[in-house]
């Protein structure tokens, strides 16, 4: 009779990774279905999450405060660091959108059309930054 021990172990292992969870950024997800049409960002320990955000165009971006404190989602750039020591804005809205403050448990949203980057961070936490790609 065979030893069929080696294969055993071959078709256990097998049956282990094809059973394993697959654990993936928010972004590998939207990238691998771009037809997700909404979509949830979480504001909570001072952070949007994910920092960045691939999405189809027509997709609707949900922010959810899950912080204590009040947020704001304002598109446009934050200049943070060093670079910031002679400017006397420091701060950029595009205008695209904003908030306005919203708390715990609140949230804001706002549908995507246009493909592009949209930079956008929080007014009062102007070290909370993030990213939006539209495709």
């Amino acid at each position: 009779m065979p030893n069929t021990r080696p294969l055993r172990l071959a078709m256990c292992a097998l049956s282990l990774v094809l059973a394993a969870p697959s654990f993936g950024s928010d972004e590998q997800a939207l990238q691998e279905n771009p037809e997700t049409q909404a979509v949830t960002v979480e504001i909570k320990n001072l952070q949007f999450s994910p920092l960045e955000l691939v999405v189809a165009a027509g997709t609707t971006i949900n922010w959810l405060n899950l912080d204590p404190l009040d947020h704001d989602v304002t598109s446009g750039v934050s200049v943070l660091g060093r670079q910031t020591r002679d400017m006397k804005q420091t701060k950029f809205p595009d205008e695209k959108f904003a908030s306005g403050l919203f708390g715990k448990g609140k949230t804001f949203s706002v549908t995507l059309e246009e493909k592009g980057e949209y930079d956008y961070y929080c007014n009062i936490h102007p070290f909370m930054v993030a990213k939006i790609i539209v495709r």
